[in-house]
């Protein structure tokens, strides 16, 4: 090895000796050839005897690419300034391409974690009027025992349940799961297994034994007490097993989360009803079974189930779907727009350094034209650049995969619910591919664009004036201007694209006129037990905890609400029979006097509730009203409430979304909450000051009223509607930090094309100042030129922009996607921006001294 060091020594030094000599033996007026040919005279016998003593140890083109390799590390160390420009450039193109490849990947590439993942089936009834997916368990039941198309059938439903831990009641996030759904999963337990068949038990999840139970393994096969019933804990979850399942909408029930634990729910012929009423439902088909088939055999057995009994019911409609789309499908849109609009500042990261590195080229047209006198083919200096750009990428890309890195495990930390599996993102083997791929394509797109542009230059006039005349020629400078133009394009693709959904996210959140739930504070409890079967006991509750918390510290108003607890088809007394499949389906919730003070809700006609109503009464909003009575006067009328009593209407609200921003108001009843069933309430608390910030004293309080009953989800109202739009939020953010990289690769483009072609054109300035041009006049033309290059792209970007955004459409909220004041306020501040690019040049080209610029030639 020392010997091969040395060599590598030698032949570095005796290349170098060779090309000055032979530049010397031109300057002194020989012709190419005879340069080289006296160069290689008086160096080539110890050329020779390192050429034959390196043919012993390296093969010849093994031995040319470690020299292209050596010779390219020393031209990137010899200008570091350079060489940080584009390897950050590099690493900001390749680290956010690598970042949303890797999302991609996690969500929409890499199978899901079960056994057969190809065929699991989504299965659900629905009524088209609503966006409600459910089964119902009689439904379950008879595809459970009758379909023989499946292997399995599985139903599952999430809930919030009280644990009780070591005497502490703990409200937990749990899912209720029938028979073979860990077989269906493929579920891996780091102790015990899942329950038997048809039986009850409890599976914990890793995190949740951790802090809950210490990791004492001595809690497998115990009871605990679930919800007051003993179901005995018969596994504990393997870590980083979570089963993926669709946020259907039966998970409305509890917040964003990771699940604590599962359930087994028995049910069957003996037991139609469980534990609850409706379910979600994963199948498994049989191998060679399609999804047409299994949906007929399905929707048969219904059919014949509904014969045999009429009374039975269910949502109208079936669908069975692959689950892999159903889990993922919504968010395929979004990823493959934000995996092209990456792609675009790429591409705009590769036009900046195929500049640069053209601008570097024409600086070193001696050294190439030094190079091809003594031999060097065209193959071999095309190489040369290929290796200084493969070198670059190397270095970008694997800064860019530690960029990757960091940015995705702040997304997963920021907003792992955004979008489905976003949690399970890692920078895996596929993703390294892929980086590697992105910076070899670079390489290529950049690398070979300076050969390329100096292949046609004299090599007689650059080592005859030794480089100092030669100009490049006129082609080259266009070609960096038009690349630059397609950069501005891309860019303003991008920015439209951004202006319109952070339009659209601004008009979505904007809060109406009262509403302000950055002062609201909410806490949720459920009520379990038998001390709460009736709803005396339940009110009393909630009586004594809005008294306790009206006493705290800064509250101004406070009231409870089921928050949507249940739903209606509405019925109005004296009105005209409608179909049952053609009725309202509302959503009911009960709320106390200070409900609508607490939140903020605007009575536009009527009254609210109160707290003494002699008799069942209810308020509606405004979305009911116009879908049921159609211009007439609600007020006194009377809507059929459960069972078969009556409520009367007292009063309308203003619509409000007050539980999710991503929904339009749907038609809601507000019930007194002295009169209506109770099981589960929402505290909603107006304070005069940071709601976070009174939490601890306002939970004190409102949880001393039963120790039993666990006050969990206590956070401000606004995070609650942060959340409900997380997944509008990770485009904004996503595609605004796309077009922010964009605009200032873009903008540095401008500027590096700008201050060379000034820089070239310094003697012309010159000539132009020592003939009596103004400088003035002088910023003019370069500001001029550069504001061509900037229209011209900006047009084309523009034209591009109307013909692009219409793939956003469907994610826009009361914007169009041709929105003219976006793309005005785009080209605009493009311009601005591109001017300002332009007159740092302009300036300094009109402070030129003509002497100095003069003795330049």
């Amino acid at each position: 090895m020392k010997r091969l060091r040395a060599l590598d020594d030698l032949d570095a030094d005796i290349r170098d000796h060779i090309e000055r000599e032979t530049a010397d033996n031109i300057g002194r007026g020989m012709t190419p050839s005879d340069a080289r040919d006296a160069a290689l005279k008086k160096f080539g016998s110890i050329a020779r005897a390192q050429e034959d003593a390196r043919a012993v140890w390296i093969p010849v083109w093994l031995d040319q690419l470690a020299q292209d390799m050596r010779y390219g590390l020393r031209i990137l160390r010899r200008s570091p300034g350079f060489s940080a420009v584009v390897i950050l450039t590099l690493a900001l193109g390749i680290g956010l391409t690598t970042a949303v490849f890797s999302v991609v990947n996690a969500v929409l590439v890499r199978p899901l974690s079960y056994p057969h993942p190809e065929r699991l089936v989504w299965i659900a009834t629905y009524d088209e009027r609503f966006s409600d997916e459910v089964v119902v368990v009689p439904d379950l039941v008879a595809w459970r025992e009758h379909a023989a198309a499946f292997d399995q059938i599985v139903g599952e439903y999430p809930n919030g349940e009280r644990i009780d831990v070591d005497g502490e009641a703990v409200q937990a996030r749990i899912v209720a799961v029938t028979d073979g759904f860990w077989e269906l999963t493929g579920a891996r337990f780091a102790a015990g297994g899942p329950p038997g068949p048809n039986r009850d038990g409890v599976v914990l999840t890793q995190a949740f034994f951790d802090r809950w139970f210490h990791g004492d393994s001595r809690i497998i096969g115990r009871p605990v007490t679930v919800e007051g019933r003993a179901n005995v804990v018969t596994g504990v979850l393997a870590a980083g097993f979570q089963p993926q399942l669709p946020r259907g909408s039966l998970w409305s029930a509890i917040d964003p989360g990771p699940i604590d634990f599962y359930r087994a729910e028995v049910v069957g012929s003996s037991n139609p009803a469980g534990g609850g009423q409706l379910f979600n439902a994963i199948g498994r088909v049989k191998d060679g079974v399609s999804i047409e088939q299994a949906r007929d055999e399905l929707e048969r057995i219904r059919v014949a189930r509904r014969q045999a009994d009429p009374r039975l019911s269910g949502p109208p409609r079936l669908r069975v779907a692959s689950y892999t789309d159903t889990l993922v499908g919504g968010a395929r849109p979004m990823l493959l727009i934000l995996l092209a609009a990456v792609g675009f500042v790429l591409l705009i990261a590769c036009g900046n350094i195929a500049n640069l590195l053209l601008a570097r080229g024409s600086a070193r047209q001696r050294e190439m034209a030094v190079r091809a006198a003594v031999g060097a083919g065209r193959g071999r200096m095309l190489r040369q650049f290929f290796v200084e750009s493969a070198i670059l990428a190397a270095i970008g890309g694997a800064a860019g995969v530690l960029a990757a890195r960091v940015a995705i495990a702040l997304v997963v930390r920021l907003i792992p619910y955004a979008v489905p599996r976003l949690a399970e993102t890692t920078i895996d083997g596929r993703v390294l591919a892929f980086a590697a791929t992105a910076a070899l394509a670079t390489a290529a797109l950049f690398g070979f664009a300076p050969a390329l542009a100096l292949r046609r230059t004299s090599v007689h006039d650059v080592l005859k004036d030794g480089g100092h005349s030669a100009r490049p020629a006129t082609g080259g400078l266009h070609a960096r201007r038009a690349l630059v133009a397609a950069e501005l394009a891309l860019s303003v693709v991008l920015l439209v694209g951004a202006g319109l959904l952070v339009k659209s996210f601004v008009r979505l959140t904007a809060w109406p006129a009262g509403f302000t739930p950055d002062r609201v504070l909410t806490m949720r409890m459920q009520f379990s037990g038998p001390r709460y079967r009736d709803a005396r006991s339940r009110i009393a509750y909630a009586d004594e905890m809005l008294a306790r918390a009206r006493t705290a510290p800064g509250v101004e108003a406070a009231g409870v609400s089921s928050n949507g607890g249940g739903r209606l088809m509405v019925t109005v007394e004296d009105m005209p029979e409608v179909p049952r499949e053609q009725r309202v389906r509302a959503t009911v919730s009960t709320a106390s006097a200070g409900y609508a003070a607490a939140i903020g809700m605007r009575v536009v006609k009527g009254r609210w509730l109160t707290d003494a109503e002699p008799e069942r009464a209810v308020v509606i909003n405004e979305a009911l009203e116009r879908r049921v009575f159609n211009g007439q006067n609600p007020m006194g009328r009377r809507i059929k409430f459960f069972g078969n009593g009556f409520a009367t209407i007292v009063g309308v609200v203003a619509d409000l979304r007050y539980a999710n921003l991503d929904a339009a108001p749907e038609p809601e009843i507000f019930a007194d909450y002295a009169h209506a069933p109770v099981f589960a309430l929402t505290l909603t608390l107006r304070t005069a000051g940071d709601p976070a910030a009174a939490a601890p004293a306002i939970r004190t309080l409102a949880g001393g009223v039963d120790r039993t009953l666990p006050i969990f989800d206590v956070k401000p109202l606004e995070t609650t509607l942060a959340e409900s739009v997380a997944p509008r939020r990770f485009n904004v953010a996503l595609l605004g930090t796309f077009a922010a990289s964009a605009l200032l690769l873009a903008l540095v483009g401008i500027y590096g094309v700008v201050a060379y072609a000034v820089a070239q054109r310094t003697h012309e300035i010159g000539v132009r100042m020592a003939l009596g041009a103004e400088r003035r006049a002088v910023v003019g033309m370069v500001v001029r030129q550069g504001m061509t290059m900037a229209a011209t792209g900006i047009a084309v970007g523009v034209a591009a922009a109307l013909a692009l955004t219409r793939v956003i459409a469907s994610l826009l909220y009361d914007v169009t996607p041709t929105d003219p004041a976006t793309f005005a306020a785009v080209a605009c501040a493009l311009a601005a921006t591109a001017l300002a690019a332009c007159v740092g040049p302009a300036i300094r080209a009109a402070l030129v001294d003509p002497i100095v610029a003069l003795r330049c030639e």
